[in-house]
C-alpha cells in the first residue's frame, strides 16, 4: 500500500463520518417531532380501548338487571344483583334508576315513567308494563389529564357513560 492510497482512504472515512452524524442529528429532530404524536395515539388508543370495556360491562349490566325486574324481582334484589355483577366497574361511580311506566287505555298512550316500588314480594309492575333501568357510569381516565381535553373530561377527569334498558314485565 502507497501513502497515496492510505490518505484517501483516510479522508473517505472521514467524510463518511461526517455524514452519518448529520443523518444521526436529523433522525433525533424527526423523533422528537413524531414521538409525542405516537405517544399521543398510543395512550389515545388505550383509553378508548377502556372506555370500550366499561360501556359493554354497563349494557351488561342493565340487561341483567332489566331481565330480573322483568320476572318481578324487588328493586332492593335488582340493586343488589347489580353490586354483584359489576365486576371491573367502581359502585361508588355507577348510579342507577329503576322505573316503571303502564299503558293507558282511556288516552291510548303510554303513562309517565315512575320509580319502581316493591310490595316486599315483587316488584309493583304488572304484566304488561313496561320497565327501564338507566346507568350512568363516571369513567376515570387511565391516563389522568393528559387526554382530558379530547374526551371532553370533567375537573375530576372522568367521562360520564349512559346505559339504558328498557324490557316488559312478564
Amino acid at each position: 500500500m502507497t501513502l497515496k492510497a492510505v490518505s484517501r482512504s483516510s479522508r473517505g472515512a472521514l467524510r463518511t463520518s461526517r455524514r452519518a452524524r448529520q443523518r444521526g442529528g436529523t433522525a433525533t429532530v424527526e423523533l422528537a417531532m413524531v414521538l409525542p404524536v405516537f405517544v399521543m395515539l398510543l395512550f389515545g388508543t388505550l383509553e378508548i380501548g377502556l372506555m370500550a370495556r366499561s360501556s359493554l360491562a354497563l349494557g351488561q349490566i342493565g340487561r341483567e338487571a332489566a331481565r330480573a325486574m322483568s320476572v318481578g324481582a324487588t328493586p332492593s334484589r335488582v340493586q343488589g344483583l347489580i353490586g354483584e355483577i359489576s365486576t371491573g366497574i367502581s359502585e361508588q361511580r355507577l348510579s342507577t334508576s329503576l322505573q316503571s311506566r303502564s299503558w293507558d287505555e282511556a288516552t291510548g298512550a303510554w303513562g309517565s315513567w315512575t320509580t319502581l316500588a316493591s310490595d316486599g314480594v315483587s316488584n309493583t309492575a304488572a304484566s304488561g308494563d313496561q320497565l327501564r333501568v338507566m346507568l350512568t357510569y363516571e369513567h376515570l381516565l387511565a391516563t389522568g389529564g393528559l387526554l382530558a381535553d379530547v374526551f371532553d373530561a370533567s375537573d375530576e377527569n372522568t367521562v360520564a357513560l349512559d346505559a339504558t334498558v328498557v324490557s316488559v314485565r312478564e
